[in-house]
């Protein structure tokens, strides 16, 4: 076993490259994470590298050290508090980060594909901690009362989701990545941090492609609408308050003198929509109207489980027309077939239909928390807890876009997230034991013939299947 103690021997360099080299599945994985390495300096570089190992390979990860103790020591020679150190004070841009994410997952897009809508996800999450000793530790007021108290203490991130569309197996689909997330800070406002993340994501997609923000009521005010209103290639879908004030259309010029209104009779989503359109268990309505959250016109839907019930009532608006999402019928229709799976949906119901892509932030979420130890961080200072979150997040998202990406791993594409992350790990367990065991000959030739041996067996074997 290599000793962690003493500088690397040149065996112990010898077999580092060896590993890296001839183990399939861990260069594969360097070919893939090696964009996020750009900038980064050698030794960042590789401890880097090996935390994304040491997150995909071990299940029920309960903190740095508990990676160290049963990988990271077994593969490299650097200390556990140079990985902390690395969290908390290493030359690490998490917004770079983020772009390359949004990068890869853009030229897993076909050509074909390119004309249908991107989604960018916008939400928050809370996550209990117990002790005082982690930065940015607060009482929060939890609305789902998810411990059955309105209150909880611990922390409160701000993510966001890519969603964008590919092909599997011929057939349509959509892939959703996390790209970003934030910790949110005493006295910072989840607006504007919600806000900052969507701008900084912007200049990664084609300039030419409109993308599509969905949220829920907290997000499409302050600066988040702003942001929307700044950006031409941002539309947005969302749920709002149902006291949101509406407007009907300006009323067409009369010749008469005086400014012209500029909003017409006010409207309330009980008697001014006519819930014509059934989805489901619901009764929708819509129209387009004026609002006091955007100058131009928006499309507003309201939707009722109980048309009789005024506390079933649901209000949502987009900036886009149901006309403008698609470029061509052709493209509406074949979304409808295999998106919706129904390609008699009224076209007036398309973007109430989008607003659904938004509960994939809460999928996403619930995932990492329950198979992906997303809140088992044990790192005091903010920054080490956000590099450490979204480090998580990019593992998370090579386990979606990897087989899209290479074509050994195609196999894998209708498996879970959970499965590949299973699979994956086994594969790099299998190598780092294999030449760990090589490590400890005391025969470099014993060892370069077991290594030869080794790669003609992972030749012949089909692995991850």
């Amino acid at each position: 076993m290599i000793d962690l103690r003493e500088k690397p021997t040149k065996k112990e360099l010898f077999v580092m490259n060896s590993l890296y080299q001839k183990s399939h599945t861990i260069n594969s994985l360097k070919s893939y994470f090696s964009p996020y390495f750009i900038g980064m300096t050698r030794p960042t570089e590789q401890k880097v590298f090996l935390l994304f190992l040491a997150i995909l390979s071990m299940q029920g990860i309960q903190s740095i050290r508990f990676l160290y103790h049963w990988f990271l020591q077994k593969v490299s020679s650097t200390k556990l508090n140079a990985y902390y150190y690395l969290l908390s004070y290493g030359e690490i841009l998490l917004d770079a980060l983020c772009r390359t994410t949004i990068q890869i997952a853009l030229s897993c897009v076909p050509a074909e594909l390119t004309g249908y809508p991107y989604f960018l996800l916008i939400d928050d999450t809370l996550q209990p901690k117990f002790g005082t000793h982690f930065e940015e530790y607060q009482v929060m007021f939890d609305h789902a009362a998810h411990n059955g108290n309105n209150y909880l203490k611990g922390h409160c991130f701000v993510g966001l989701v890519l969603c964008v569309p590919v092909l599997n197996e011929g057939k349509l689909t959509y892939l959703s990545v996390p790209i970003r997330y934030r910790l949110r800070s005493k006295d910072e406002n989840k607006l504007d941090i919600a806000a900052e993340m969507i701008v900084q994501s912007l200049p990664s997609f084609p300039s030419e492609k409109q993308v599509i923000l969905l949220c829920d009521s907290w997000y499409p005010k302050g600066a988040v609408r702003k942001a929307i209103s700044a950006h031409p290639q941002l539309e947005l879908v969302a749920n709002v308050r149902v006291d949101t004030k509406l407007y009907d259309l300006p009323p067409e010029p009369t010749g008469k003198r005086g400014r012209p209104p500029k909003k017409g009779q006010s409207l309330t989503i009980q008697e001014d929509f006519q819930l014509i359109h059934q989805l489901g268990d619901y009764f929708i309505g819509t129209r387009k109207v004026m609002t006091n959250l955007f100058p131009d016109p928006v499309y507003a839907m309201v939707s009722a489980g109980n048309t009789d019930n005024p506390s079933t009532y649901r209000l949502f608006i987009s900036t886009l027309m149901p006309e403008d999402i698609f470029s061509n019928a052709a493209l509406e229709e074949s979304w409808k077939e295999e998106i919706i799976e129904k390609a008699d949906i009224d076209h007036a119901l398309l973007p109430f239909i989008l607003y659904g892509f938004r509960w994939r932030i809460e999928t996403i979420f619930y995932e990492q928390k329950t198979f992906w130890s997303f809140g088992e961080y044990r790192i005091r200072s903010k920054v080490g807890i956000e590099r450490y979150i979204n480090f998580t997040a990019i593992v998370y998202s090579c386990m979606q876009l990897l087989p899209y990406q290479q074509g050994q791993y195609v196999h894998l594409k209708k498996e879970s997230t959970q499965v590949k992350k299973q699979l994956l790990g086994s594969a790099i367990q299998e190598e780092v034991f294999f030449y760990t065991f090589v490590s400890s000959l005391e025969s470099r030739i014993n060892s370069l013939a077991i290594l030869r041996a080794f790669d003609q067996w992972c030749k012949r074997k089909r692995y991850l299947q």
